[in-house]
């Protein structure tokens, strides 16, 4: 049975908590037929967590946005990440880029929410576009890959509920590990300063050749 929604994002700039916020609204509709009270939805943006004790059951879908900064997510973030207790919930893992490599950031943000607890069941990688001014992105100017990040919220979505027993079959299946590409980075620029790393990524953005488009695992 799922009851609670729960949207988890570090944005500077706000193209990620979009992200998020989209994906978190999506699985919260979609997934109203697993209870028999409302499904409710939460945010967090992890940098600005409180003293409050977050806990997320397995009643509890969490979908855990963050950027690419240089192929990785950011450390700050994923320490910040370590603060909320997990006893079983389900995620949902996405990342955002500017649309020519998000490196190994999805395998990354994969892999350490596992290892905190979470059952990982979806990944998705999405591009975004941000109007700059020099090397800097302008914050608020954000334009995402709204369909893919729909139909990977749907597909997501019905995984859950599959897995939950909430289809009319009411029979649970056992998920198969998600297997993401990538491997784990070694962070250098993101240990020194997120804003070097933020403005590397813009770099690494504009000097890449090929473009990458967004793309899931379920």
């Amino acid at each position: 049975m799922i009851r609670r929604v729960v949207g988890i994002h570090f944005s500077p700039i706000g193209g990620t908590a979009g992200m998020t916020a989209r994906l978190t609204h999506q699985l919260a509709v979609i997934l109203k037929d697993c209870s028999p009270d409302p499904v409710t939805m939460e945010t967090y943006e992890l940098l600005r967590l409180g003293d409050e004790e977050i806990v997320l059951d397995d009643e509890t879908v969490a979908v855990i946005g963050m950027p690419v900064y240089v192929g990785k997510v950011p450390l700050p973030a994923l320490k910040a990440l370590n603060r909320i207790k997990v006893k079983g919930a389900l995620a949902v893992a996405a990342v955002s880029y500017g649309a020519r490599s998000y490196g190994n950031a999805l395998y990354e943000l994969q892999h350490y929410a596992e290892e905190q607890g979470f059952k990982v069941v979806g990944a998705g990688a999405f591009s975004v576009k941000y109007k700059t001014r020099g090397l800097r992105s302008v914050p608020g100017e954000y334009i995402g890959d709204e369909d893919a990040v729909d139909r990977f919220g749907a597909a997501a979505a019905n995984k859950i509920k599959r897995l939950a027993g909430c289809e009319i079959e009411g029979l649970r299946i056992k998920p198969a590990p998600l297997e993401v590409d990538g491997r784990l980075p070694i962070h250098r620029i993101s240990r020194i300063s997120p804003r070097a790393a933020a403005a590397a990524q813009n770099l690494l953005e504009r000097v890449a050749l090929r473009r990458r488009e967004s793309e899931w695992f379920l």
